[in-house]
């Protein structure tokens, strides 16, 4: 697998910085594309990486010239100039033909090939930084494309380690040690979006361990790279591209050898490792004090500080043993014996409310909580109007009915939940082996119970339902559950900051306020009017009454009294008969003849007058009298 000749050498370093190129741009437009930090991080890598490998590639072409090749000078004929201008002339001609003379293409063009590449990567690691440290979904897809990425570099980096191991060309270990980090990051990449695909985390760190090795290194070629300003221009044989990393070297399989140390210490810096007392003592003494610290560290895993505000459930090989309080406390060494810490006291406050939309966290939900001045303005976060979205509140359907028609109305809730772990030792217990995360069920629970809430009430009956009878039942029920689910966690608070329709229906609200105060004023005058009304109707009413139950008197007393002459009259028939009845007939003839004209015929009667017939008919008695008679 050697490299025999010196044009196979020029062929497989343009080959290889060419397939580099298109390597960094095929994982940018990835990048674009898909909008992946990862291949962006590789791309980076893969440039940094070209531009040593184009700078070798030069530096080849720049030895393969013919033996006899000058760089070409110009000569030109210089006009005479005036003697206040001779020197500033002579240092141009001087500075001109020092221009001339320089083998630009050998002597500085791999400097600046292996200076773009480490600026360019680190450019890319900057502008895809905060969006790694963000997090992104990780793909099985993508980790593929990524492990499938290094096997060429794998083959490359094997050619290469071939002739570092066979001395054929001098620049093989500075190009095998820049290789091994693209490989490196190709290989950790297509790790990472394979095990975080999986749902397992520390995925991220991977990412960052990436572009911090990739940084440092495009640094250090960086620097070395305008080093090169200050230093002589060595031999064409044996120069090199500043394109060589310590930091890449250490990317081996092994561990680094002491000898291996000591002769790059005395190459690079003339100072011999090897008759240094003080290094040889540090040598020897190394092992058994690594071991001492080692054994001194595991020994204290046995100790334990909680503080005022923790506690500790003490595992014994692996069974929970006894619940700790604050303070030291000396225990078995880690594996025999671990505290697992929990909170003592401590009180928290959640809002519920659920992300809306994937990856899309929910602590910037939480208000922070910060120091106001009595006559300082109050900060958004506690500004409580609802024509604006607050990031607590939480938005649920309502059913509502309008004009016989079913329908759905919104309404939005800043409902928030203050608890803690209970101060029991039951309560430590079920904190650590039930719960995973208490706010998760917490939230879970109560917006359950909110859904469910809503669901039976129009937005009338949320809006006028009482607050404090809602928040204890809220308050007992979510208990409950939590109770239920031997949850440890103890409910001291619900506290509901708003209910109200959403900020889209600020306004319309308003004016179906002022719509419903104008109508209730316009029930108020009504019934002020309705009162008066019926006022005046009642003393009317109660004047009627008063002349009904006169006359009602009177006439009661008439019947009475018509009621006791009837009885005397019945009783007087029954004692006397006909003589009754006779002497009553007389009675009414009496009284009849008394206001009547009296008219008798009489035969025993003498006159003058021819006799006449009396045809009057007078009242039976007891009937009423008529006056007048028939002729």
């Amino acid at each position: 697998m050697g490299l025999p000749v010196q044009g196979d050498v020029r062929r497989l370093l343009v080959t290889a910085a060419v397939l580099l190129l298109i390597g960094a741009l095929a994982g940018a437009v990835a990048g674009w594309t898909t909008g992946d930090v990862s291949f962006y991080v590789l791309a980076a890598a893969l440039l940094l990486a070209a531009g040593g490998f184009t700078g070798e590639a030069t530096l080849a072409q720049a030895r393969s010239r013919p033996a006899h090749w000058l760089s070409p000078i110009r000569y030109t004929v210089h006009r005479r100039v005036p003697a206040w201008a001779g020197w500033w002339v002579g240092r141009v001609r001087h500075l001109r033909k020092q221009i001339d003379e320089t083998d630009w293409f050998g002597a500085w063009l791999h400097v600046l090939l292996a200076f773009l590449g480490g600026i360019f990567a680190l450019l890319i690691l900057a502008a895809t930084w905060r969006a790694s440290m963000a997090g992104a979904s990780w793909s099985p897809l993508r980790g593929g494309i990524l492990v499938v990425a290094a096997f060429p570099l794998l083959l490359l980096q094997r050619i290469l380690a071939s002739a570092v191991r066979t001395g054929r060309f001098l620049a093989a270990p500075r190009l095998d040690a820049l290789l091994r980090v693209p490989l490196t990051v190709s290989i950790g990449l297509g790790g990472a979006e394979l095990i975080g695909s999986l749902g397992y985390t520390g995925s991220d760190l991977v990412r960052g361990a990436a572009i911090i090795l990739i940084g440092v290194v495009a640094a250090e070629v960086i620097l070395r790279s305008l080093s090169r300003v200050f230093l002589p221009v060595p031999a064409l044989a044996v120069r090199g591209t500043p394109a060589d990393s310590r930091v890449a070297a250490l990317i081996r399989p092994e561990w680094p050898r002491a000898g291996a140390v000591g002769r790059a210490m005395r190459r690079e810096f003339g100072i011999d490792l090897s008759r240094s007392w003080a290094i040889a003592f540090v040598l020897r003494a190394a092992l058994p004090l690594g071991i001492g610290f080692v054994v001194i560290g595991w020994l204290l895993t046995g100790l334990t500080v909680l503080g005022i505000d923790q506690r500790g459930v003490y595992e014994r090989f692996g069974v929970p043993v006894s619940v700790q309080g604050p303070g030291l406390h000396v225990h078995m060494p880690w594996p025999f014996g671990v505290v697992r810490k929990v909170e003592l006291g401590v009180v928290h406050e959640i809002p519920i409310v659920f992300p809306s939309a994937p990856g899309a966290g929910i602590a910037d939900a939480t208000d922070a909580a910060v120091d106001i001045g009595a006559e300082a303005s109050p900060p958004p976060s506690v500004d409580r109007l609802w024509d604006d979205m607050h990031p607590s509140e939480a938005s649920y359907l309502i059913a509502s009915e309008a004009k016989g028609t079913q329908g759905f109305q919104i309404v939005n809730i800043d409902l928030r939940v203050v608890y803690r772990i209970r101060p029991s030792d039951a309560g430590a217990m079920a904190a650590i082996y039930r719960v995973d995360d208490a706010e998760s069920l917490i939230r879970a629970s109560a917006g359950r119970m909110l859904v469910r809430h809503f669901s039976r009430y129009t937005l009338d009956d949320v809006l006028g339902e009482n607050r404090a009878s809602f928040v204890g039942a809220f308050r007992e029920e979510l208990q409950s559950r939590l109770d239920g689910l031997q949850s440890g966690t103890e409910i001291m608070a619900v506290v509901v900051e708003a209910i109200h329709p959403p900020p889209a229906a600020a306004r319309a609200y308003h004016n179906v306020q002022a719509a419903q105060i104008k109508a209730l004023a316009r029930v108020s005058e009504s019934r002020g009017s309705a009162f008066t009304e019926r006022g005046r109707a009642a003393q009317v009413a109660l004047q009627l009454h008063d002349e009904a139950t006169g006359d009602a008197a009177e006439q009661l007393g008439e019947a009475k009294s018509a009621e006791i002459l009837f009885s005397a009259d019945h009783q007087g028939y029954r004692e006397g008969g006909s003589a009754f009845l006779t002497e009553r007939w007389l009675g009414h003839l009496q009284s009849d003849l008394a206001r009547s004209p009296l008219v008798i015929v009489d035969h025993r009667l003498q006159g003058a007058d021819a006799p006449t017939v009396d045809l009057r008919s007078f009242a039976r008695p007891g009937d009423t009298p008529t006056a007048g008679y028939t002729p």
